[in-house]
């Protein structure tokens, strides 16, 4: 995917999320490459659900990259941080959203430079940013993910989301490039019908765990989630039921629960809220759909693209050229070399 191809892809969205595949997967590096790419364009508002722009990563003790902004653009970031962020500020609002870094405030950027991101961890605070940054005259939205926090993704905190992958995930280019292409496979679960739609919708209205037998009737379980729930759910199986719909997060251990007792769900379909809810290897996901049971999901994801970044911070990198046409031919979205340029 080129670049003018890549930048036209953005242009009908208000808000975008860019969420990774692991801690230093290149979800910074994406954000730059966009950022560049987009200058002069646009007004551009930002925030993180995690903490971008520091030149040091305080889990891994490796470089980071810093966040650089042009004059007008908008950013959200929490009051301790203003400090580091080396543009003139104006100050737009307070929004009364608390972190461990200090309320969450909007400004203007008066000059072009380095800023420091630390926006809000939950998506209702996320959804209040991003529209107060739309109404102070943003063209564009875009929230940068966290390590394994890929709710951002979601429908009603973004309306587009793109992928970063990269070769901090694993020294192993076979590993990234088979977890990359799994990890676009649930992002892009099929949607259920809209029967079983409406009828997870009823589930999820009293509950977070239900059953849908095969004359459509419904069952909500008694039970708060679906995590530590394993025994229960697998009890709670009858011989006609059909669906099992599960809101919130989706475990390892609920599925492997699933596999171990497989004759009790041989061909069932799980409908989950979306893609980004469930947290599941390819080996694992190989597993289910083995017995069978299929993944269907409530609302689908609007990914974009995949993003790829060949240098690991830990010391190593793969081949560019090979890294990125391994990663098109086993995935069926466009990818996008941040750090090599065009494809």
């Amino acid at each position: 995917m080129n670049t003018k191809k890549m930048i036209t892809s953005l242009l009908p969205y208000n808000s975008i999320s860019i969420i990774g595949m692991e801690k230093n997967s290149g979800k910074t590096t994406t954000l730059n490459y966009i950022l560049k790419n987009l200058k002069g364009t646009k007004v551009i508002g930002l925030t993180s659900i995690g903490r971008d722009g520091e030149d040091c990563d305080r889990v891994t003790n490796t470089h980071k990259p810093k966040i650089y902004v042009e004059k007008g653009s908008i950013v959200a970031t929490a009051k301790n941080l203003l400090c580091k962020c080396d543009i003139t500020k104006e100050i737009l609002a307070a929004t009364g959203i608390s972190t461990p870094m200090g309320e969450i405030i909007i400004m203007r950027a008066l000059s072009n430079g380095f800023v420091d991101v630390a926006g809000p961890s939950y998506n209702s605070a996320l959804i209040k940013v991003r529209d107060l940054m739309l109404d102070f005259g943003c063209d564009l939205v875009l929230i940068d993910g966290a390590l394994s926090r890929k709710g951002s993704a979601g429908n009603l905190v973004s309306e587009a989301s793109i992928l970063a992958t990269g070769a901090s995930f694993s020294p192993d280019l076979t590993k990234v490039v088979e977890e990359s292409s799994h990890n676009v496979k649930m992002l892009q679960l099929p949607k259920c019908s809209d029967n079983i739609a409406d009828l997870t919708r009823e589930i999820l209205k009293t509950g977070k765990i239900g059953f849908v037998d095969t004359q459509s009737n419904i069952e909500v379980l008694d039970l708060p989630t679906s995590l530590n729930s394993h025994r229960e759910i697998v009890d709670a199986v009858k011989p006609n039921h059909k669906y099992l719909v599960l809101g919130g997060a989706v475990s390892k251990g609920l599925i492997e629960s699933i596999i171990q007792n497989r004759e009790l769900f041989k061909s069932f379909t799980i409908v989950i809220e979306d893609g980004t809810k469930i947290f599941i290897d390819s080996n694992m996901y190989h597993k289910l759909s083995m017995i069978p049971v299929k993944l269907e999901v409530l609302d689908s994801i609007n990914l974009l693209y995949l993003t790829c970044n060949p240098t690991s911070p830990y010391g190593y990198s793969f081949e560019s050229e090979k890294f990125c046409e391994l990663l098109k031919t086993s995935i069926d979205i466009d990818v996008v070399d941040v750090v090599g340029g065009e494809l």
